[in-house]
């Protein structure tokens, strides 16, 4: 227990202080060491975001995608398919991020990640 406690404060240490790099490890040690925890969707989706903005697409997409996935009732949930449409926007498969964007709307039309998405989506169609 403590071990894991003192993980989550080492990370959110290195999120706080803009230590991306340093992060990106500790959320890959997390996700194995704690698969259960009840903050594994989040680290899942931060470690994607930290990929993501590294430009590592395809490791977001799995980070994303284990999100959406398997943590159906995650509040990251919406913000994963977000991001998840994203990445298929940046590696030119519009059709996907379509699919992607419409889910998201659909299932999470209230949401700020639907508020984001839905321009995206437009440009996409037009």
């Amino acid at each position: 227990r403590v071990d894991r406690r003192q993980r989550q404060m080492c990370i959110r240490d290195r999120l706080k202080d803009k230590r991306y790099e340093q992060a990106i490890p500790e959320f890959e040690t997390f996700n194995q060491k704690y698969p259960n925890s009840s903050y594994a969707a989040n680290a899942h989706y931060w470690l994607g975001q930290l990929l993501f903005n590294k430009g590592e697409l395809t490791k977001a997409r799995q980070e994303f995608d284990l999100v959406v996935s398997d943590y159906p009732d995650s509040s990251k949930r919406s913000d994963a398919m977000l991001k998840l449409a994203m990445v298929e926007q940046k590696e030119n498969n519009p059709a996907k991020a379509i699919v992607i964007y419409q889910k998201l709307i659909a299932e999470y039309p209230n949401s700020s990640a639907a508020k984001l998405a839905q321009p995206r989506l437009n440009s996409l169609k037009s």
